[in-house]
């Protein structure tokens, strides 16, 4: 019900002068072709010469791009390009369209107050987030680093008390043989399965030493390339048949081949986790026999190493990963590295261990290795930041924006206006393209029809301070892939500009 019905003549003449006064209102009429035919108001005002009015006309043109004939629309707080703030309105009639021109000044210069003082609030908060969780990273970093010398120390104390047995011991077998064999005191049958005994056990302590040294952020990355399986089962047949057959234990090592293609792997890594499982197998059994089997399925690398020694009772088996255990086998004579390093070794190729034993009857470590994609078949990844254009004639906004966008690490370029963000986007495409709708001059909507008229089609994501429907239909038309509206959720529009960067639609 409209109660304003019946004011007195002075009381509307009154609101009238004033809110003419205050909006300065422009009626420009168009024909069903776009062609001006009427100018009611005081055109100079916003910058409108009656007499050459083409430019500002098709810079008002473009504010409607992508906006079927017959629709209205109302566009609030464009700024024309001689700096004026006005709310435009489209009304469509039988034989063409109105445009009308309200002066917003006023309006927006509170609204930008508005704005201002919530992006400095929500600036504020964000970097308030930031710099507690730099917080937490330090304290976190710094927890890691006293785990780490703790780690170390450990290190230092457990070497120490290995190198006097783990080292010494075969050491003084090794050069107690080579002495006996100078002397002829000993035949070579019987003094080189020992030394070859001892040598590889000096060599696999060695390597897992060196190993747990360098510790998980040390450690050397994965160098995968092809490898021979047969020959890999070759060579562990030559180094521990006979240490096997030095204890009176059987040893035999197979291959079996289900798929094509060629293994990739990192051969050393995967040589260091087999002679550990060996060393382990022939340093706990004696008597029986010991199995090594190597199965390839195409995409996968199975290994299992089988032997009939002790055992490892129920209690002890989950400890048996751990680093310098030598508590989980009666009898333990090694420095308790071995199996840790073969769980740290297969984890970082991504593959899995399992381990079934019986105390006294035997124990069997299953693993299973994924094979490293081969170049011609590996997609290259280049690990960069994502580059991001933000176009939004408010510096607040701009502010804002770059600095939560470079928290997730993109690299963000500005710019204010809407013809330099076209000339910048088609010289340098971003991964993302963020332009706001309103805007001096070119509207972002004109902006987005012409990038992608031009070839253009790198993502984009459209703001607006308008909500209605028909604002956000007329940027997608235009070629947007996202419309958000203000105030933005920020991490809305985190998520959107990785997901659009990652080539989702």
């Amino acid at each position: 019900m409209n109660t304003m019905e019946g004011l007195p003549v002075a009381v509307e003449e009154h609101l009238r002068d004033v809110l003419f006064d205050r909006t300065h209102p422009l009626l420009l009429g168009f024909d069903a072709a776009g062609e001006l035919r009427d100018v009611r108001g005081d055109a100079s005002f916003y910058g409108i010469d009656p007499a050459s009015p083409d430019e500002a006309l098709g810079e008002i043109h473009d504010l409607f791009v992508g906006l079927p004939p017959d629709t209205g629309e109302n566009l609030p707080f464009v700024e024309l390009a001689n700096g004026r703030s006005v709310h435009v309105h489209r009304i469509p009639v039988a034989d063409g369209f109105y445009v009308l021109l309200l002066d917003a000044d006023e309006t927006r210069n509170r609204e930008r107050m508005h704005q201002q003082v919530s992006h400095e609030a929500a600036l504020a908060g964000y970097q308030k987030t930031r710099a507690i969780s730099l917080l937490k990273d330090v304290r976190d970093q710094l927890e890691r680093q006293r785990a780490g010398l703790e780690e170390a120390n450990a290190l230092k104390n457990a070497l120490i008390s290995t190198m006097g047995h783990e080292f010494r011991t075969p050491l003084t077998s090794i050069f107690g043989y080579l002495d006996a064999l100078d002397t002829a005191s000993v035949d070579a049958q019987t003094a080189l399965p020992a030394i070859r005994r001892n040598a590889t056990h000096l060599y696999a302590l060695a390597e897992n030493l060196l190993e747990y040294g360098r510790g998980e952020a040390g450690s050397a990355p994965l160098e995968p390339a092809p490898v021979d399986l047969e020959r890999l089962r070759a060579d562990m047949d030559a180094m521990f048949q006979p240490l096997a057959g030095s204890k009176g234990v059987e040893f035999a090592a197979t291959l079996s081949l289900h798929g094509a293609g060629t293994p990739w792997f990192d051969e050393i890594r995967v040589r260091q986790v087999v002679i550990n499982l060996l060393s382990n197998a022939v340093r706990y059994t004696s008597r029986g026999r010991i199995s090594l089997g190597l199965d390839w399925d195409g995409a996968m690398l199975r290994i299992e190493v089988r032997d009939s020694g002790i055992g490892i009772s129920p209690e002890f088996q989950a400890s048996v990963f751990t680093p310098f255990n030598r508590g989980a086998q009666a009898g333990s004579v090694g420095a308790g590295l071995g199996l840790s390093i073969v769980r740290r070794l297969v984890e970082r190729m991504h593959g899995t261990l399992a381990l079934e034993s019986v105390a006294g009857q035997g124990t069997t470590f299953r693993i299973a290795i994924p094979s490293a994609p081969a170049p011609d078949s590996a997609a290259a990844v280049h690990e960069r930041a994502l580059r991001v254009l933000v176009v939004d004639d408010d510096p607040d906004i701009v502010e804002l924006l770059r600095a939560v966008l470079e928290g997730d690490g993109c690299h963000v370029m500005t710019l204010s206006d809407a013809g330099s963000a076209i000339e910048e986007a088609m010289r340098s495409p971003p991964d993302v393209l963020v332009i706001d709708v309103e805007m001096p001059g070119m509207s972002g909507n004109a902006a987005v029809f012409r990038l992608r008229s031009q070839g253009y089609r790198g993502r984009i994501v459209v703001l607006s301070a308008n909500a209605g429907a028909e604002a956000r239909d007329a940027a997608l038309r235009a070629g947007a892939d996202r419309y958000m509206t203000k105030p933005l959720n920020l991490d809305r529009l985190r998520a959107t500009v990785a997901e659009l960067a990652a080539g989702k639609r």
